[in-house]
C-alpha cells in the first residue's frame, strides 16, 4: 500500500507520524517542572531522495524509540552524545543506516547539538576569568586525519619456551615441554646483575658465563639470561631474559620494622610517555572506558610545566623547574642524582618498599645525556633487567624498541608492575613504573598496547591490589613533534597530557573531605607541582611526623586533597607562558611589517642560542621558510598579549615560541618565551652531544 503513496504525500506522512509519535512520548514521559531543550535529527531516505526533519522537544524525561526496540532518556542521549566513537564504530552505524528503510531511519535518532540552556562553559574543560581551556572534540577534524588504530604485534609466533613460577619467595624459570621436547634441546642461564664502573655507574651490567641447566633454574639475582640450542645442529633457537620480584632479606627487615600507627597509604605511579588526554580516549579506548567505567578521579585540566620528559617528572618527584633541577640535582655529573631530595626517598626512608623501572634505557629519563644513580635509587631497580633485555634481537617500530627478543619491551614492564604490586599489597610500597617504547615517537603506536594495558589494570584489580593503593595512571605530555603537533589540537594536546586516580574504597570513607576535595579539582588548572605537594600530603595522612614543603617553583602550588582555586592563573600555577593553555590563540593575519618584525626577532634567538654552546660550529646557520602567527587570547588581569609564532626554516626545521607584547607589536619590545622544535629532529642532530644544542642544531654534515 505504501508504495502506491507518492512522494510527497510520503513526506507528509513520515512527517505526521513523527509528530504524532513525539507528541505521545512528550506526554508519556513528561516531568513537571523540568524542562531543557534539545534538537534531535531524523533522517528518511525516499526515492526522491534524503531528507532532513528536525524537531524540538521539552522535558528532561521525554524517551525516544531508538532502532524500534530501546528506550533512551534525554540524560542518556547527551551522554551518548559526548561519547566518543571510534572509526570502526562510525562506519559499521553509517553502514546500518544505509540499509534501512525510511521507515526504520525515522526510528534512528540522533542528538545533533547540546542543550541551548546549558552555559557557555561546556565549551571549556576549564573555565574561569583568568583560564578558559576549550573542551575539544576527541575526534576533531584536525585530529582525526592523522588517526589510524593499529593491531598488536607479537614478538615470537610462538609461546615463551621458559616461564617464571613464584612459590614461597621463590622464583623458578621453566621450560615449556609444550613448546619444544627438552629432550632435542640444550639450555643454559646466565646471571644478570648491576656492574660497579666508577667512571658509568648505572651503564652496564655484568652477565655471568652460561651454565648448562635441565628442566628448571632458580633465580638468584637481578635477572637471569637464558639460551636454548638444538643439541645436533648447535642451531640457538631461544634466548630471553627473566625478572621477578622477591622479597630480600633486607626487605623483609624493613617490613618487620615498620611501626605505623595509622594505615599507610601505598602509591604506584603507572606511566606511559608523551599520551594526551584526547589521544588516551583515542588511541586506548579499552583503557579509557575501564578506567571510565571505574570512576577513576581525571584531572582534565593538568598542564605540563616544560617541554620534556625529565622536567615534568622532576616538577612531580622534587617540586623544582627544570633550571633548578639541573642546579641542585645536577644530573649530567656522577653522584649528584642521589643526592637529589626526591620524593621516593622519603617514601623509602619511612619504611616503604620502593621500585623503579623504564624501558628504552638509552633514553630513561635519568640517564639520557645523565650520569643516572651510582647507588640503586629504589629498593628494586630493574634497570639492569631492562638493559639485558635490550641485548636480545630487537625489533623497532617507529625508531623505538618495540621487540626486545620473544617479549615487546612494554610488556616487560607491565608484568614488573603487577609483580611488584602483588607482592607487596600488604605492605608499604611505593613504585615508580614508565614507559616509552610503544607511545614516544608515534600519535597512533599506543593503541597496538591498549588491551595489554587494559588488562594489566584488570590484573591489578583482580589481585586486591586497589584495596591498599592509590594509582597513579598518567603521562608525562602529548605529542611534541610530527604532523599533528602542527594543528591547533596538537598544539593544547602536547600540554595537556592524561592522568587518572584510583583511591582505595577505606581512603574514600576514613578521609571523605580530602577525597570530596580531590574530586573537585576534576575541571580545574592543575600542574605537576601539586602532584608533589599531594604526594608529601599522603605521608602526613599515613601518619608520618613529616613537614609539607612548598615547591621551589610554585610556592602557592597545594595538595589535591585541598580544593584548588577556580580563579588560577598559569603564573599561580607555576606555568610559563609558553607551556599555559589558558589562553587560546585565534588565526590573524598580520601586517607584512608586523610578521618581518617578529620573523628577525624570532631568528636571531634562535642563532643567539645556537652560538652559545659548545659545538655550534657544526651548525648550519639558518634562513626562513616561512612563518605563521596566532595571537591569544586576552585577559583583564593582563596587560600583555602573545603571539604564537611558527617558523619553518631552510634548512628544514620547524620551531614554535611565544613572544609577548604590550600594546601592537611595531611599538613593543618583544619578550621571547620558551621553544618547541615540531619536527623529528634526531637524525638532524647527532653531530653535537649537547642535549641543549640538538634541539636547535641542524648538522652541517
Amino acid at each position: 500500500m505504501l508504495k502506491n503513496v507518492s512522494n510527497g504525500k510520503w513526506k507528509k506522512f513520515i512527517l505526521l507520524c513523527f509528530i504524532a509519535t513525539t507528541v505521545f512520548l512528550t506526554i508519556s514521559y513528561y516531568d513537571t517542572g523540568k524542562f531543557l531543550a534539545f534538537q534531535v535529527l531524523v533522517t528518511t531516505e525516499t526515492s526522491g531522495g534524503k531528507e532532513n526533519i528536525t524537531s524540538e522537544t521539552n522535558s528532561t524525561q521525554a524517551s525516544f524509540l531508538i532502532n524500534k526496540t530501546e528506550f533512551v532518556t534525554l540524560k542518556e542521549a547527551l551522554r551518548l552524545k559526548e561519547r566518543h566513537v571510534t572509526q570502526s564504530d562510525r562506519s559499521e552505524t553509517n553502514s546500518q543506516c544505509q540499509n534501512k528503510s525510511g521507515v526504520e531511519q525515522l526510528f534512528t535518532t540522533t542528538v545533533k547539538q547540546p542543550p541551548v540552556n546549558i552555559s557557555d562553559d561546556t565549551r571549556y574543560i576549564v573555565s574561569s576569568s583568568k583560564c578558559k581551556i576549550l573542551n575539544l572534540e576527541t575526534f576533531s577534524p584536525d585530529a582525526v586525519k592523522y588517526y589510524k588504530k593499529l593491531k598488536y604485534k607479537a614478538c615470537s609466533q610462538n609461546k615463551l619456551l621458559t616461564y617464571v613460577v613464584k612459590e614461597n619467595n621463590t622464583a623458578t624459570v621453566k621450560i615449556d615441554g609444550n613448546v619444544i621436547d627438552p629432550a632435542v634441546i640444550r639450555c643454559c642461564y646466565s646471571n644478570v646483575s648491576r656492574k660497579k664502573n666508577e667512571k658509568d655507574p648505572d651503564g652496564s651490567i655484568k652477565i655471568t658465563d652460561c651454565k648448562h641447566f635441565k628442566n628448571n633454574v632458580t633465580i638468584t639475582k637481578d635477572a637471569i639470561l637464558i639460551k636454548c640450542h638444538k643439541i645436533h645442529s648447535k642451531e640457538k633457537i631461544y634466548e630471553n631474559v627473566h625478572a621477578s620480584v622477591l622479597i630480600r632479606d633486607d626487605v623483609q627487615r624493613k617490613i618487620n620494622d615498620f611501626n605505623g600507627t595509622i594505615k599507610p597509604l601505598s602509591v604506584i605511579f603507572i606511566g606511559i610517555d608523551s599520551i594526551s588526554r584526547l589521544n588516551f580516549e583515542r588511541s586506548m579506548p579499552e583503557t579509557y572506558k575501564y578506567v571510565e567505567d571505574n570512576n577513576w578521579i581525571s584531572l582534565k585540566g593538568y598542564n605540563k610545566m616544560d617541554d620534556n620528559t625529565f622536567p615534568n617528572l622532576m616538577a612531580i618527584l622534587t617540586g623544582f623547574n627544570q633550571t633548578t633541577a639541573y642546579k641542585i640535582c645536577n644530573p649530567r655529573s656522577i653522584g649528584y642524582l642521589d643526592k637529589c631530595p626526591m620524593l621516593w626517598y622519603d617514601y623509602r626512608n619511612f619504611g616503604y618498599v620502593t621500585g623503579y623501572a623504564e624501558d628504552e634505557a638509552s633514553i630513561s629519563t635519568f640517564n639520557y645525556k645523565k650520569k643516572g644513580f651510582v647507588q640503586p635509587p629504589a629498593d628494586y631497580y630493574f634497570r639492569p633487567y631492562v638493559m639485558a633485555s635490550e641485548k636480545l634481537q630487537k625489533v623497532t617500530i617507529n625508531g623505538m624498541t618495540y621487540c626486545t627478543g620473544p617479549e615487546t619491551a612494554g610488556e616487560r614492564i607491565l608484568n614488573l608492575v603487577e609483580d611488584f604490586a602483588v607482592t607487596f599489597k600488604q605492605n608499604p610500597h611505593f613504585g615508580f613504573f614508565w614507559m616509552n617504547s610503544f607511545s614516544h615517537n608515534n600519535v597512533n603506536s599506543p593503541s597496538m598496547m591498549d588491551s595489554k594495558t587494559k588488562q594489566l589494570l584488570a590484573n591489578l584489580e583482580a589481585n586486591d591490589v586497589y584495596n591498599n593503593t592509590l594509582i597513579i595512571f598518567l603521562s608525562d605530555h602529548g605529542m611534541r613533534f610530527g604532523d599533528i603537533r602542527l594543528t591547533p589540537t596538537g598544539w593544547q594536546e602536547e600540554r595537556l597530557p592524561f592522568i587518572y586516580f584510583s583511591f582505595p574504597n577505606w581512603f574514600k570513607e576514613k578521609y571523605p573531605e580530602q577525597y570530596l576535595n580531590f574530586k573537585s579539582n576534576t575541571n580545574k588548572l592543575t600542574t605537576p607541582y601539586d602532584l608533589y605537594i599531594t604526594l608529601q600530603h599522603i605521608l602526613v595522612l599515613s601518619g608520618f611526623n613529616y613537614t609539607i614543603k612548598n615547591s621551589d617553583a610554585c610556592p602557592e602550588c597545594l595538595s589535591l586533597f585541598e580544593k584548588v582555586p577556580s580563579e588560577r592563573s598559569c603564573e599561580e600555577a607555576g606555568i610559563v607562558d609558553h607551556w599555559c593553555t589558558c589562553a587560546g590563540y585565534v588565526e590573524k593575519k598580520l601586517e607584512p611589517e608586523e610578521q618581518e618584525k617578529l620573523k628577525k626577532f624570532f631568528l636571531e634567538e634562535i642563532q643567539k642560542i645556537i652560538q652559545s654552546r659548545d659545538g655550534n660550529d657544526k651548525c648550519i646557520r639558518y634562513s626562513v621558510e616561512s612563518i605563521s602567527t596566532r595571537i591569544s587570547q586576552k585577559f583583564s588581569y593582563k596587560t600583555n598579549s602573545y603571539a604564537l609564532v611558527y617558523l619553518r626554516t631552510n634548512p628544514k626545521a620547524v620551531f614554535e615560541t611565544t613572544i609577548s607584547y604590550e600594546g601592537d607589536i611595531m611599538s613593543s619590545n618583544l619578550t621571547l618565551g620558551d621553544i618547541s622544535r615540531l619536527d623529528f629532529y634526531n637524525t638532524h642532530s647527532k653531530c653535537v652531544s649537547d642535549d641543549y644544542l640538538k634541539k636547535y642544531c641542524f648538522c652541517k654534515n
